[in-house]
């Protein structure tokens, strides 16, 4: 008897804790709650060696080395016995080379002028000896063309009538230099003096 009576309080008791809401027993659970702390300590300590890694492999940044230019240094030791220094603004310098100086006619107009002109190539110094050279060797054709384009050309173009700056005539020596000097030779084409003069009065 006293067993069944003692059984009775102990059931009374846990049917009173279900009612209040405590719990009579922890079941399971307790691996659940604890594992987002225990994958945060594990991607800490993941990171910590992930970092030290890095800075033990890979060391600090190391400077890459360029390539030595050749050109203006180069010029430069090989000048050096001389005394003389270049630069890459000497590499741009240039010089004017005179073309040609002669008398060339123009009928076009129905009256005969003729053109007193004056000629200059400005070409960069360290090709000037070379420009030099083949507009000596080939002065008699450089003066035939341009003569030709003299005598083709409109009077007052040549004038200075509607082209003070005669870009026409520049534009036309240029292209006939550019082809028998070399292209890119020359830089510009320089005319300072180009004057009419009446023959038929």
């Amino acid at each position: 008897m006293s067993d069944k009576s003692d059984k009775k309080p102990d059931a009374a008791a846990k049917e009173g804790a279900k009612k209040e809401g405590a719990p009579a027993e922890k079941k399971g659970g307790g691996f659940l709650t604890k594992l987002p702390v225990l994958l945060g300590g594990v991607m800490i300590i993941e990171a910590i060696v992930l970092f030290s890694g890095f800075k033990f492999l890979g060391g600090s940044a190391h400077s890459a080395q360029g390539a030595e230019i050749v050109g203006a240094d180069s010029a430069k030791g090989e000048k050096g016995d001389k005394g003389d220094t270049a630069s890459p603004a000497d590499a741009k310098k240039t010089t004017e080379l005179p073309v040609v100086d002669f008398r060339a006619p123009n009928k076009q107009s129905g009256k005969m002028f003729i053109y007193d002109v004056s000629i200059f190539a400005v070409v960069r110094t360290a090709s000037a000896d070379e420009v030099k050279q083949m507009i000596t060797d080939r002065e008699a054709l450089i003066k035939d063309r341009i003569r030709t384009i003299i005598a083709q050309s409109d009077p007052d173009k040549l004038g200075g009538g509607s082209e003070p700056g005669l870009e026409t005539l520049r534009r036309q020596i240029k292209f006939q230099l550019d082809e028998i000097v070399g292209d890119g030779m020359i830089d510009e084409v320089l005319v300072p003096r180009c004057m009419p003069f009446r023959t038929d009065y």
